[in-house]
């Protein structure tokens, strides 16, 4: 466990916390801590906050971690959160801790802030920083997987294109939209359209030759009994994961299946962070085909678009992975749903 300074990354600004931080006026009225961000080993992490001789008649401070990567710049994410109620009168020790799953390449820093009013006094504030015991504090890498072969079908890398051309089926897919061609017809639009990523995940198994006995395989998030079936019907293992968040054990799959995807709310980065968080639990060789909904219109919207995807693809290629080509309907031709949603099928292999 590491002792982590609460007040190392604003180190100029004054904390709301009195008798803490630097002695400018901080920007935000609200700013108790902020720690400098850090490498932490892949897996499971805790941030722990602990205030000390602690006093207060009311309040409440919501304390954060935030993920930042250096290698590609922007905004830091928040990945956890936890909220500290300060009220109560009594001097004593106040103690929140944040679970979070870390991520090679990802810097992790945790922030506090005054979330309701509050006349907090504290004698001490204690940051602690509680890292998987990888052995010998070496990370896990990834293990071989025996789809670790030429791809059956040619797929987007550094010196090749990115945007299928052509004709776009169910049966041989590449990432791709769910257009009205490829719907089908019967119940209600949302069912109809969930039941596409789940056909469009089986249908990826045989055409790029993972349905062999012997794999790994996981299924992520909530699917329905006919997907179920054709899963337990197939030669492998599987694993069905119910929370769409990386799992804390240090295993790895074959082939990894998330029909209904990463979250469409919040800001990109959190949204790239869940998807890469997946994508680092492939073996060496392992496909992945993930589900993803997205605003299909050229104005800027809140949520997922064309372009992020299109970003996420090239980023992903940049971290050695290889993406089949994507293929974008025309607006015709493209379902969406009640809530002006496209569907949209990516899928990667690790190379």
């Amino acid at each position: 466990m590491r002792a982590i300074d609460p007040f190392s990354y604003f180190i100029d600004y004054a904390s709301q916390l009195r008798g803490f931080g630097g002695d400018r006026p901080s920007p935000d009225p609200q700013y108790c801590f902020h720690t400098r961000y850090e490498t932490v080993r892949p897996g499971r992490a805790i941030y722990s906050l602990t205030l000390l001789d602690a006093q207060a008649s009311q309040g409440e401070m919501t304390v954060r971690v935030h993920a930042y990567q250096p290698d590609f710049g922007g905004a830091p994410s928040l990945t956890a959160g936890n909220r500290l109620d300060l009220g109560g009168g009594q001097r004593r020790d106040l103690a929140v801790s944040v679970p979070f799953h870390a991520i090679k390449g990802v810097e992790y820093a945790l922030y506090g802030y005054f979330s309701e009013p509050t006349d907090l006094s504290v004698a001490q504030v204690q940051v602690h920083l509680d890292e998987p015991e990888n052995e010998e504090d070496v990370e896990i890498e990834a293990p071989l997987s025996v789809l670790a072969q030429p791809a059956a079908v040619e797929e987007s890398g550094p010196a090749t294109g990115l945007i299928h051309i052509g004709h776009v089926s169910r049966d041989q897919p590449v990432s791709q939209d769910c257009t009205w061609q490829q719907l089908g017809t019967g119940g209600a639009l949302s069912d109809s359209i969930a039941r596409w990523r789940e056909e469009l995940c089986l249908a990826a198994l045989s055409f790029y030759g993972v349905d062999m006995p012997g794999l790994d395989n996981w299924v992520v998030g909530g699917v329905n009994a006919a997907m179920r079936e054709a899963m337990l019907a197939r030669p492998f293992t599987l694993l069905f994961h119910g929370e769409a968040s990386p799992q804390d054990s240090p295993t790895f799959a074959d082939v990894i299946l998330w029909p209904r995807g990463p979250a469409t709310d919040g800001d990109a980065s959190a949204r790239w962070m869940q998807l890469y968080g997946w994508l680092e639990r492939l073996k060496i060789g392992g496909l992945a085909v993930i589900g993803l909904g997205y605003r299909p219109g050229d104005t800027p919207t809140a949520g997922p678009s064309r372009n992020e995807i299109r970003q996420w693809a090239l980023r992903l290629i940049g971290l050695g992975y290889s993406v089949a080509p994507l293929a974008f309907a025309a607006r015709q031709d493209l379902v969406v749903d009640e809530a002006g949603m496209a569907a949209f099928c990516l899928i990667v292999r690790r190379q």
